[in-house]
């Protein structure tokens, strides 16, 4: 109920501040109403992936635009997890990716236009009326709030093994070298990010982190707001330990 609630705000029709209850009934409502052009967002605003332990994203806001994959680089030495975590979630992620970036860049021509007038011919795919080509790419209800970018993939992992990974599989090598895919290392022991630069490989990463701002709910910081939202620290969702040491 409350994921719905929060998925609400970006619903033009949906009740303003819902109660969860009254979130839950409208979001399960307008994935029943066949004349409903838009029942979810889907991946829309999809942005980044977090490939790491669960306290690196713990207690964050991300205004659902992130895709976060457990991993736990202390049990996986050689790197043989991760390596298939990327190989599984990299094409996928790119995929997903770039099929709003494409859609939302040019929708007469990478996307599909309005769904309203579709027709499925041949289970192949859809077109417009009675008489038009294919068209393929998403349709533009399913794309009108999204902010296209490349994704951002951030990866708990030493350079070692994300340089083997990079040798070793040319599916990855290739997102990387053409930059269908942005990758930052964070070395697990130091904290320290590392960006991957086509032509150059890994590159010390040192800008500055502004503070996030910091509230007690994501309802508060979401509430009443309708467009994109900056990542914020929801106090009562991160761990003690890390609320004692100050991080």
């Amino acid at each position: 109920a409350r994921s719905a609630r929060e998925r609400c705000r970006r619903f033009a029709s949906a009740p303003t501040d819902p109660t969860p209850a009254a979130a839950l009934r409208h979001v399960e409502g307008r994935s029943r109403d066949l004349s409903q052009v838009r029942p979810e967002w889907g991946h829309c605003t999809n942005a980044f992936a977090v490939v790491g332990r669960r306290c690196l994203s713990q207690g964050l806001f991300f205004d659902r635009r992130g895709f976060v994959i457990s991993y736990d680089p202390t049990q996986d030495p050689t790197g043989a997890i991760v390596e298939r975590i990327l190989l599984a979630m990299g094409p996928v992620g790119a995929g997903i990716n770039l099929e709003y970036y494409f859609s939302s860049v040019d929708n007469q021509v990478y996307g599909c236009d309005t769904k309203v007038p579709h027709n499925v011919s041949g289970l192949l795919g859809v077109m417009e009326g009675a008489a038009s080509d294919l068209r393929t790419g998403l349709p533009r209800q399913m794309i009108e709030i999204h902010e296209p970018m490349r994704l951002l993939l951030i990866v708990e992992a030493t350079l070692d093994v994300l340089g083997g990974i990079y040798t070793r599989q040319p599916a990855i090598a290739e997102l990387l070298d053409n930059q269908w895919v942005h990758l930052v290392a964070m070395d697990p022991q130091t904290g320290a990010f590392t960006r991957f630069v086509a032509g150059e490989g890994f590159v010390a990463w040192d800008e500055h982190i502004p503070d996030l701002p910091v509230v007690q709910t994501s309802h508060e910081y979401y509430r009443g707001k309708e467009g994109f939202l900056p990542p914020a620290l929801i106090s009562t969702g991160v761990p003690r330990s890390q609320t004692a040491t100050g991080s």
